[in-house]
C-alpha cells in the first residue's frame, strides 16, 4: 500500500509479522482480556461514530482496551479512549459531534484539494503528482450503509480462537480496513470489499 492507498487491481495485501510470534501461536494460549467481556457491545456504537458524527478514522487496540480515533474537525491530532467508556450512557455524544455523513466527506475530499493543489505542491515530484492528481480526482467516499457490516465483521474476526484480531483501524478518507492478528500478521483490505474478505477467510 502506498500513500495514495492500494493499487486499483488490489482488493488486499497480507503483511507477516514477526516468526518467532508466527510459529508460537500454539504456545501462547489466549488470555481474555477486560474488553472481551464487553467487546460486542463496544463495537456497536462505532458505525454512528463514523456514519453520523465527526469520525473519520477509528483504531481499536482490542487488547490494550483502549481507542483512538480522528475527528473531521481537528484532522491532525487523534483522541485515545478507554474503549470500555464507549458503551456508557451519553459518551458519544459529549465526546463525538454530530455532522451529516455526505458533508463529512465532502469536507475530507475540499481538504485534500486544497493541501494538494496549494503551495505544498511544488515540493513534489512529477511522479507523485501525477499519482495523487489520479487520485484525487477519481476518489469516492466508502458508501455509509456499508459501515456497520465492517464492523460486524471485524467483530468476528476477534471472536476467532486461535488467529485472532488484536487491533484494527477504519478508515474513511483511504477507505481501508486494517487488521492485525495475534501472530502478528496484518491485512490490509478495501473497506468495501472487507465483509466478503472476512467470510471467505473464515470458518
Amino acid at each position: 500500500m502506498g500513500a495514495f492507498g492500494l493499487p486499483g487491481d488490489t482488493p488486499f495485501v497480507s503483511i507477516k509479522g514477526d516468526p518467532s510470534l508466527r510459529e508460537t501461536v500454539p504456545l501462547r494460549p489466549r488470555q481474555k482480556s477486560r474488553l472481551d467481556h464487553i467487546a460486542g457491545r463496544c463495537w456497536k456504537p462505532v458505525p454512528n461514530c463514523c456514519t453520523t458524527r465527526g469520525c473519520t478514522r477509528f483504531m481499536s487496540a482490542s487488547t490494550a482496551r483502549k481507542c483512538a480515533t480522528e475527528s473531521i474537525f481537528n484532522p491532525f491530532s487523534y483522541e485515545v479512549h478507554d474503549a470500555e467508556d464507549l458503551v456508557k450512557p451519553g459518551y458519544t455524544t459529549r465526546h463525538f459531534i454530530a455532522v451529516p455523513y455526505e458533508e463529512k466527506m465532502r469536507t475530507v475530499a475540499w481538504v485534500r484539494a486544497m493541501v494538494q493543489t496549494g503551495p505544498l505542491r511544488h515540493y513534489l515530484p512529477p511522479h507523485w503528482l501525477k499519482l495523487m492528481d489520479e487520485e484525487r480526482t477519481s476518489w469516492q467516499p466508502l458508501a455509509a450503509d456499508r459501515i456497520d457490516a465492517i464492523v460486524q465483521s471485524l467483530n468476528t474476526l476477534r471472536g476467532i480462537e486461535a488467529y485472532y484480531l488484536r487491533n484494527a483501524a477504519i478508515s474513511l478518507p483511504e477507505g481501508i480496513v486494517r487488521a492485525s492478528y495475534n501472530c502478528d500478521g496484518t491485512y490490509i483490505v478495501r473497506a468495501d470489499y472487507f465483509p466478503e474478505f472476512v467470510r471467505i477467510n473464515t470458518p
